[in-house]
């Protein structure tokens, strides 16, 4: 299956998305699947890079602060905007829980399927 064809919703408003366990914002999600995320990212990522994913979630999602994913890098280039990036990861190891999650945000955020190619 091409992953870029799976499900998923542009987000009315990007969530920031942090390298890891740290404060490093490593982009803005502007789209989600249960396969993976477009991020906008400020710089290059490397292809096949990993990644731990961590989004932290708006107040509408009571019972956690924060979703952890991990994600290889499947690519990236230029937005059309040259100070941006867009960034497609896969991700993987998904829990049950998580999945809710990331189900529960592509319906209260997402505002139109996205098809990405």
């Amino acid at each position: 299956m091409d992953l870029r064809l799976a499900d998923r919703k542009y987000l009315v408003f990007y969530l920031r998305v942090f390298d890891g366990t740290g404060n490093k914002i490593l982009g803005h999600l502007v789209d989600i699947s249960e396969k993976g995320v477009l991020l906008m990212t400020d710089e290059l990522v490397a292809l096949n890079e990993e990644h731990l994913l961590r989004l932290r979630l708006p107040a509408f999602i009571r019972d956690r602060e924060e979703i952890l994913l991990q994600g290889t890098c499947r690519w990236c280039h230029k937005d059309t905007n040259s100070d941006f990036f867009l960034t497609g990861f896969q991700i993987h190891d998904v829990d049950a829980s998580t999945k809710e999650v990331i189900i529960h945000l592509m319906a209260e955020l997402g505002y139109k399927e996205a098809t990405i190619k």
